[in-house]
């Protein structure tokens, strides 16, 4: 049975709260905002989480090597505490703790699958 890479709801609501709070803001408290001032990574994952269509595994591979960057830090983690910060827009854009656990369960799951197809088993 293939694996689904539809986010979960709770994963979707993530996101979506994310750029909820990123709409909200001043200028200049805005988040996943790129060197010439357009939206950057975070809120095209955003989005495409938020769709519930099945994302590709190379934005798992992304999700999962971003939050390897984004969580090793105690300093991002106390960042987001505060619910404004930019640390917590972009935390929760990419589906948060929620987003976290199912990118790195999903890629694991679809990783044993492609395995078992080259082992030839099913």
């Amino acid at each position: 049975m293939p694996v689904s890479t539809i986010p979960p709801v709770k994963v979707r609501r993530n996101a979506q709260l994310g750029l909820d709070i990123r709409s909200k803001s001043p200028k200049s408290r805005k988040a996943m905002v790129g060197e010439d001032g357009k939206p950057s990574k975070g809120v095209f994952t955003a989005r495409s989480l938020m769709s519930g269509k099945p994302i590709s595994k190379e934005l798992l591979v992304t999700m999962v090597a971003w939050f390897a960057r984004h969580d090793a830090s105690d300093m991002e983690r106390e960042n987001r505490k505060d619910r404004t910060s930019k640390a917590f827009q972009a935390y929760m854009a990419w589906g948060g703790a929620d987003g976290r656990d199912w990118a790195k369960r999903t890629l694991r799951r679809i990783e044993a699958e492609e395995r078992r197809r080259s082992n030839g088993t099913s």
